[in-house]
Order: C-alpha cells, then sequence, then structure tokens
C-alpha cells in the first residue's frame, strides 16, 4: 500500500492526540514497575505525548531545573530558559513535554524512553548542560531526569507525574501522516523535551 496524506484528519487527530489516555503511567506497568503491562498501550504504530499530569509545586519548586544548555553552531554553547509561560503554567492544565512517533510497536517505543530498569539512567546532579543519555530512544526519562537532577528514584517521579496519549496511526500507509502530526503537535504544543538546536 502506498502512503498517502489525509490533510482534512490532522485537525481530529490533533484533537485526539491531547486527550490522555492513562493519566498517570503507573496505570499501564505492572505491579514492579520494571515493565508495560501486556496490552495495556498498542502494538500498532502512532504519535505519541507525554505530559506532566503531577501537580504543579514540583514543577514551581527549586528542586526542578528549567534551564537547559544545548550544543549549538560552531559547538556554542545556546541556553534555555523553560520558563512558566512555556509551560503553560497559569493554565492549571497538563503540561505536554515530549512528542514522538513510531511506525510500530507503540508499547515497545514507549518502554524505550521510560527505561524501567532502574530508578535512574543519568548520575545524581548536574546543571544546565544537557547530559548525555545512555540510549539515543529514552527522551522523555532523560529529560525528566534533567528536571529533577537530586531526584534518586526518577523511576517513580515519572511514573506518578506523567500521562500519555496517542493516535494510533501505524504502518506505511500512514507515514506522511504521522510526519505530520508530529510536526504539528510539536509546533502548537512547544514541549520543551522536544527542543533540539540546528548545528
Amino acid at each position: 500500500m502506498s502512503a498517502t496524506v489525509h490533510g482534512g484528519s490532522l485537525g481530529r487527530w490533533f484533537e485526539e492526540l491531547c486527550r490522555i489516555k492513562p493519566n498517570r503511567l503507573r496505570e499501564v506497568v505492572v505491579s514492579t514497575d520494571r515493565k508495560i503491562k501486556p496490552h495495556a498501550l498498542p502494538k500498532e504504530g502512532g504519535v505519541y505525548a507525554f505530559w506532566w499530569t503531577g501537580g504543579k509545586r514540583l514543577l514551581l519548586s527549586s528542586a526542578c531545573n528549567r534551564r537547559l544548555e544545548l550544543v549549538g553552531p560552531g559547538g556554542q554553547g545556546v541556553t534555555l530558559k523553560i520558563d512558566n509561560e512555556w509551560l503553560g503554567l497559569s493554565t492549571n492544565l497538563p503540561v505536554p513535554l515530549y512528542v514522538g512517533k513510531t511506525a510500530s510497536g507503540m508499547s515497545r517505543r514507549i518502554g524505550q524512553h521510560l527505561m524501567l530498569g532502574g530508578e535512574r539512567i543519568l548520575p545524581l546532579g548536574g546543571g544546565a548542560r544537557k547530559a548525555k543519555r545512555p540510549t539515543t530512544s529514552c527522551q522523555l526519562r532523560a529529560g525528566i531526569e534533567h528536571f529533577f537532577p537530586d531526584q534518586e528514584d526518577a523511576r517513580a517521579l515519572v511514573l506518578d507525574n506523567v500521562g500519555l496519549s496517542y493516535v494510533v496511526l501505524g504502518g506505511e500507509n500512514h507515514a506522511a501522516n504521522r510526519f505530520y502530526l508530529e510536526d504539528l503537535a510539536i509546533g502548537l504544543m512547544r514541549p520543551p523535551l522536544n527542543v533540539d538546536i540546528e548545528r
């Protein structure tokens, strides 16, 4: 089947992407917190979004590091301040953290983001500089650990304060639709863990 673009459906898919399904990721993991429950998430591909659904008090606390230093053109550091307006904290709504896409295996892809095997994946402590991640697939978990560099049990923090929404758009025939929906969502939601700097 060839890939096609369904431009008229992007708005409806975006609306669906904004509907949080599990409000806390703890709802989709087994009691040991080490893996996702079978059949809790789609096996097909699609576009997904992680949201901060916990209280905003944690994001406003001094424990939350909202400075992010990325490597920019010519190796220069580019520092971003993720302020209250960027996060939309005055709305008292969930905060979009990261939007991604996958052609297949959404459940597997979410598991790669969460890295449930340990309490932390980055070393304790740290400043504004974005730390090197153990994999290229754990943007959500590494981002939360950057926000909370002194939190020893970051896995519990993620499971109790992050929710998930998704739109099932699997297979080759939705390749372009996934691309455009992810781009649309990133542009409108401004999720801080998606930010990258051109080189």
